[in-house]
């Protein structure tokens, strides 16, 4: 028998454990996980020396996403995914955000119809519900049904961007999410304290960057977990915080599960390696995004989470915009929030956590991959190195520095956030189903190759 792919000498990273093996691919998917496979391959990849970890999986991007009036992100589905292939990322997960008032079939139909033109790895769409009522519960059910949409999420912030729900509606959105077993994503800072802030701010004169961090305050994080994490215990929602920021937030996140709140934490990449004196810089604007920087004191906070397991996921909640648009002003009311990341989320971990004995192999497995996997819906499909899943496989030289910057990383943007960090571990070969979709450091895949995925409404939990 004649297979696909055969990976010999491999040293493959399972979220509970290391192992040493061959693994055959056919059909894009993996069907021997051997100490030896004799078979003939149309392609022999020899791992040695290599880690091999499952292909990671980010639940947060924004791609081809506007921002008010003449304002989008640098990346499109083409080249942020590209760019996501080249860090180790075969599934990336990114939203449907409808105008109030509009259709969220409509929506979704046309967002699917862009992304399966550009997508070069496989992805899905959470589903942003702006407004509640019989309209949202009934198309809500058919993007289940029909569309395998697993998941959706609500904000307790951005009023005046028309997102914000009501604590009303996000009780019944919570309530309707546990009856279906749909996962909610919860973007959680207490908008009237981020008004209020803000509005304090501008009345002295301060809203230069170096301010910003203020104007967003960590207690509005942690109040809205409180209140996001309450609902869920009282709904049985199964919930998942995005791009936690701070040591309140997490310590609330604690208390909740205590409660016995379905929780899951997310935090993102720089939260973990960035603080909020960059915002003091002359291009301090380059690092806004919401919820913003935290001191030191909180990065650290966050890789003790990691390694304790307090914390469940790492996405990179990918929203790009141009250094023309993020320096245009330095009132940081008037620039848009987001920054850079699908492409770093492996090796910076490797690096930064596995390197320096923040995390291990196997929690890096499970923060960007098993757990992923299990709490958006993929599982066993993604997520493993196993018989019968599909055959995204990373290998990762374990030695090889970069240096990361803008002629190294593939988004678009014209900066990079992470000029000049060196980085130890890097990913030298992706495959999705099988297939070599980037390689020592560049794309190899064409547009349009992705596919949708169809997500379980009742996903399974991480632990």
């Amino acid at each position: 028998m004649t297979l696909d792919v055969v990976l010999r000498n491999c040293r493959v990273a399972d979220p509970f454990g290391t192992f040493e093996c061959d693994i055959g691919v056919d059909g894009g998917k993996i069907v021997s996980v051997s100490r030896t496979i004799d078979s003939q391959a149309d392609l022999v990849i020899d791992a040695s020396g290599m880690v091999v970890i499952p292909g990671a999986i980010d639940g947060h991007v924004h791609f081809e996403m506007a921002y008010g009036s003449g304002i989008s992100t640098a990346d499109d589905f083409d080249s942020g995914s590209a760019a996501a292939s080249c860090g180790g990322v075969t599934t990336f997960i990114d939203f449907v955000t409808p105008e109030r008032g509009a259709s969220l079939l409509d929506a979704f139909e046309e967002r699917l119809r862009v992304a399966s033109r550009k997508a070069r790895v496989d992805f899905g769409f959470h589903v942003c519900v702006v407004e509640w009522g019989p309209r949202t519960m009934a198309e809500l059910q058919r993007l289940v049904d029909e569309r395998g949409v697993g998941s959706i999420k609500v904000f307790t912030a951005y009023s005046k961007r028309g997102l914000m729900l009501d604590d009303g509606s996000l009780l019944q959105g919570l309530g309707w999410a546990s009856d279906k077993g749909v996962l909610t994503l919860c973007h959680c800072e207490n908008e009237w304290i981020v008004l209020r802030e803000t509005e304090r701010l501008a009345d002295a004169g301060n809203v230069d960057v170096s301010r910003y961090e203020e104007s967003r305050p960590d207690v509005s994080e942690a109040e809205a977990v409180l209140r996001v994490g309450y609902l869920s215990s009282v709904t049985g929602a199964k919930t998942l915080v995005v791009h936690l920021s701070s040591k309140k937030g997490l310590e609330t996140a604690a208390t909740v599960r205590r409660m016995k709140a379905r929780l899951h934490v997310e935090t993102c990449p720089h939260y973990l390696l960035l603080s909020k004196v960059v915002y003091e810089r002359p291009d301090g604007g380059l690092y806004v995004m919401a919820p913003p920087l935290r001191s030191k004191d909180d990065c650290e906070a966050l890789w003790s989470g990691l390694s304790k397991g307090e914390i469940d996921v790492v996405g990179s909640d990918h929203a790009p915009y141009s250094s023309a648009h993020k320096l245009r002003s330095r009132d940081f009311r008037e620039i848009p929030g987001g920054v850079q990341g699908t492409e770093v989320i492996v090796p910076l971990l490797f690096s930064e956590g596995v390197k320096k004995g923040r995390i291990t192999l196997e929690q890096l497995v499970r923060l960007t991959s098993y757990n992923p996997a299990r709490i958006y819906g993929l599982y066993p499909s993604k997520g493993r190195i196993a018989v019968g899943a599909d055959a995204d496989i990373v290998l990762i030289n374990p030695d090889l520095r970069v240096r990361l910057g803008r002629d190294v990383l593939h988004s678009r943007l014209d900066f990079s956030i992470y000029e000049g960090l060196d980085v130890t571990g890097y990913p030298v070969l992706t495959l999705s189903r099988g297939e070599v979709v980037a390689q020592d450091g560049e794309p190899t895949s064409k547009p349009g190759r992705g596919k949708y995925l169809h997500r379980s409404s009742g996903h399974q939990d991480s632990t």
